[in-house]
């Protein structure tokens, strides 16, 4: 159930805004041909919940996507 995938990534990253972010840009790297958007975004928030960020992060690119690394707000 996505709402205990949720809950499970927020322990690992406590700024919503922060997690939303890191579930869209691990989302859009991990879709890869027709699966269903869906399937990807519950794959993003359970790797986010196991502490795996880096490999949600670089599934298709070779950067990372750790929070600390998003630019700070001025």
């Amino acid at each position: 159930m996505r709402s205990k995938d949720v809950f499970d990534a927020n322990r690992n990253i406590s700024n919503r805004f922060m997690l939303c972010q890191v579930v869209a840009a691990s989302t859009r790297r991990l879709q890869i041909g027709s699966r269903h958007y869906s399937e990807v975004i519950s794959q993003s928030l359970r790797l986010i919940a196991e502490g795996e960020q880096e490999k949600a992060g670089q599934a298709g690119s070779g950067d990372g996507l750790l929070p600390e690394e998003f630019p700070k707000a001025a």
